[in-house]
C-alpha cells in the first residue's frame, strides 16, 4: 500500500450516474429541532407506509393490468431513488472524514515547544 493515503471523494469527479443522483432534491427539515426529529420522522414514516399500502392497494385493484404495475412502483421506486441518494451521500462523507488522507500535518516539535512555553508562563504567573 502507498505512503501517500486514500484520495478524497470529490463530487464534480464522480461517474456521471452518481453525479445524477446526487442532483435529486432533498428537502429540508431545518424547522425542527433536533429533539423533535426522532418523533417527526416516527409519525411521518407510519403515516407514510400506511397510506402507502392503501394507496398500492387502491391502483391495483381498480386499474386494469398493466397500468396497476406501473403506478403500484412508481411511490416504491422513488423512495428507493431517495435511500440510495442518502447513502451516497453518507459514504462520501464517511470516506473523505474517515479513510481519505486529511490536509491536517501534525508537527510534534512545535506543539511540544507551544506546550512547554505555557507551562512556563503559568508558573511565573503563579509566582
Amino acid at each position: 500500500m502507498s505512503q501517500e493515503g486514500a484520495k478524497r471523494i470529490d463530487k464534480e469527479s464522480l461517474s456521471w450516474y452518481y453525479r445524477v443522483i446526487l442532483k435529486i432534491p432533498m428537502p429540508e427539515f431545518s424547522f425542527l429541532q433536533s429533539s423533535w426529529g426522532g418523533f417527526f420522522w416516527l409519525i411521518s414514516l407510519l403515516l407514510f407506509l400506511t397510506g402507502e399500502f392503501f394507496l398500492n392497494l387502491l391502483l391495483l385493484v381498480f386499474f386494469p393490468f398493466p397500468i396497476n404495475v406501473v403506478l403500484a412502483a412508481i411511490i416504491p421506486s422513488a423512495v428507493f431513488i431517495v435511500f440510495v441518494r442518502i447513502n451516497l451521500e453518507r459514504f462520501i462523507a464517511w470516506w473523505n472524514s474517515a479513510c481519505a488522507e486529511s490536509g491536517f500535518k501534525w508537527n510534534i516539535d512545535k506543539s511540544l515547544q507551544e506546550y512547554l512555553a505555557s507551562i512556563e508562563e503559568k508558573e511565573e504567573d503563579d509566582t
